[in-house]
């Protein structure tokens, strides 16, 4: 006779309910076992310590697992979200961020970056408006002036979250400091208006302010960001070696240097928000070399670990690696439903313990053996089994939020490392009922919960599907797969790379959505140095030439008054006028010359002087 299997359903669609180890089970079977049990602690006081163990170490179980859920989502879930939000606007969902917020009304400057028409500007709020001369011209004179700053004052600070009045005095304030090399326009100096030319001549200093860092100093030569300058020496300001170029960028970027000296509040807030936001920096050698002299330099180059972590993120092996993961942690929380549903449907299904009377429990040898006993349960109490159900209930919302928050934490880490850790240290709050059954419990107490003949009960739902375990688990791993796909690659376009995109353009100013990058590239600043600098100089000369003479002497007497030294635009002009000067004198006396001479050779003629001859023999 062939040995009969206690497991075998007969191809039936049945759950097998068998203990296992953790307070869970321990919860389910203690009270039927006990019900056998003469104890004397029931006989004397009414108490079983065994079913008060029951409750007080589920209670223990989700007060540990409530805490420690909590503890995570607060100090590292939302931290990241407001880490996010910190640089972008990401959205108002705190558990995965995934829902991008739709952009409010006015730029409120809480975020370091703002999408504008698909990219992300991400410059200090004080130089958002450089480069956008027609937003700030208004009747398109060519002059910005105070006025026009004042009429649209709400709507630029609605756009960009910076006052345009403190702009326009900063400017005023940068061509002040370099009035040693350009001569400023009366209005100019009053604080009235500021012409284009001059506006062109400062926004070179205040795109530089847009580096933020010293650190890029070595970046800026490294993209060729001087190369005109240095190459045609048109840049007085930058000069005409790598260390002129380099100084001139220190003297703007150093902290306490002209940027944060001339340019409001916001910016010093601007560029110690950006510090925090880009992380710690990382350097990496490289040799520049003059674009005139080919002169060779060693320098530094800066990346920020912030964005080589998002950087990684979009790496296909990280990805994978991140996805097993997820993956696996979503699949013990499927266990754990499982698990739940074995559970509820005993409740519903299993039949009652008066129907069977003393039997509804019954104590026989164990096969497996002889000298130990095993419990076999064919009823369950109805107070037992309301309590069963409110347990379901409390395990099922307890799973369902160590689900999500695991996922959003999974999610979120952006390192090899840091990624094992975490998944372990879910691993651990989700095996905690485990653990405290292992630990807590006497062996002879989990040997009495454990010695269960498994309880068979029916199954819910399709009666075909159930008939094939096999193809349900093939199913279930297909769709899990395909969720966390899902999640991973929504997560990929909604957070990585909109957050790289816009830490690229913080901590380093580059990247092909960084409005600030493709506006200020290398063309860009080849064309200011070679171009636009001395195309200043001569639309100042027009400005100045346009100017009464009288003011001019006023302001050669107010200067010669004060004992102040001409700027050195102006004395170079009055140089070239008297060379002007000396070359029409000479020219004139060399004219008279010549036509002395010519006269003398008439006059000459004219009385028979004496001829030459020149004999050719």
């Amino acid at each position: 006779m062939a040995p009969r299997d206690e497991d075998d359903t007969g191809g039936e669609p049945l759950y097998l309910v068998r203990p296992s180890d953790n307070v869970y089970s321990y919860f389910m079977f203690i009270f039927p076992t006990e019900s056998k049990k003469k104890r004397m602690s029931v006989e004397k006081w009414g108490i079983n310590w065994n079913n008060a163990m029951a409750y007080l170490l589920v209670s223990m179980t989700f007060l540990f697992q409530g805490v420690l859920l909590y503890l995570i989502f607060e100090s590292v879930v939302l931290d990241n979200v407001n880490w996010q939000n910190g640089i972008l606007k990401m959205g108002k969902d705190p558990v995965i961020g995934l829902v991008t917020e739709a952009p409010g009304k006015c730029n409120d400057a809480s975020a370091l970056c703002f999408r504008d028409n698909g990219n992300y500007s991400c410059a200090p709020p004080s130089i958002q408006l450089t480069g956008r001369w027609s937003e700030l011209d208004v009747n398109g004179d060519g002059v910005w002036t105070l006025q026009e700053v004042e009429d649209e004052r709400e709507q630029l600070r609605c756009k960009y979250g910076v006052n345009p009045v403190d702009v326009f005095h900063v400017i005023v304030n940068m061509l002040k400091k370099r009035e040693d090399l350009i001569w400023l326009h009366p209005d100019v100096k009053s604080g009235k208006g500021v012409h284009l030319p001059y506006f062109t001549y400062a926004m070179g200093d205040l795109v530089m302010c847009n580096y933020r860092s010293k650190d890029m100093c070595g970046n800026l030569l490294k993209s060729g960001f001087f190369d005109a300058a240095l190459k045609h020496g048109t840049a007085p300001r930058v000069g005409k070696t790598a260390e002129s170029a380099l100084k001139y960028c220190y003297d703007l970027l150093s902290d306490g240097g002209a940027c944060e000296t001339l340019l409001p509040s916001t910016y010093s807030v601007w560029k110690i928000e950006s510090n925090i936001e880009c992380g710690s920096p990382s350097y990496s050698k490289f040799v520049f070399r003059h674009p005139k002299t080919d002169l060779r330099k060693s320098l530094l180059a800066v990346d920020y670990s912030a964005r080589e972590e998002y950087q990684l993120a979009q790496d296909s092996m990280f990805m994978l690696f991140k996805g097993i993961l997820i993956f696996i942690w979503m699949l013990a929380m499927l266990v754990e439903y499982r698990e739940v549903i074995k559970i509820m449907t005993v409740c519903l299904r299993f039949p009652k313990a008066d129907l069977f009377g003393d039997d509804a429990v019954i104590v026989e040898q164990d096969p497996s053996d002889p000298e130990d006993v095993r419990y076999r349960i064919q009823g369950i109490e109805q107070s037992h089994r309301r309590m069963m159900m409110v347990l379901c209930v409390l395990r099922t919302l307890v799973t369902t939020v160590l689900l999500i928050v695991g996922v959003s934490y999974l999610i979120k880490t952006n390192d090899y490392a840091d990624l094992i850790m975490n998944g372990v240290a879910l691993l651990f709050i989700a095996e905690i009922s485990t653990v405290l059954y292992c630990q807590v419990l006497r062996e002879e107490i989990k040997d009495q919960t454990e010695d269960i003949k498994p309880m068979r009960v029916a199954m819910y739902g399709m009666d075909w599907l159930n008939r094939q375990p096999a193809l349900v688990d093939i199913i279930s791993v297909t769709v899990l797969a395909i969720i966390v796909w899902v999640i991973m690659d929504w997560q990929l376009q909604s957070i990585v790379v909109p957050v790289h995109d816009a830490l690229e353009c913080t901590c380093t100013s580059s990247g092909p959505h960084c409005v600030e990058a493709t506006k200020f590239d290398k063309s860009f600043w080849n064309k200011y140095w070679q171009f636009a600098v001395p195309g200043v100089y001569k639309e100042i000369a027009k400005l100045k030439s346009a100017v009464p003479a009288s003011y001019l002497a006023v302001a050669s007497a107010t200067s010669s008054d004060h004992g102040a030294p001409l700027p050195m635009e102006m004395r170079m002009e009055e140089l070239e006028n008297t060379s002007e000067s000396l070359e029409k004198h000479i020219e004139e006396l060399e004219q008279k010359k010549t036509d002395g001479s010519f006269q003398k050779i008439k006059h000459s003629k004219r009385h028979g002087g004496p001829q030459h001859s020149v004999s050719l023999s």
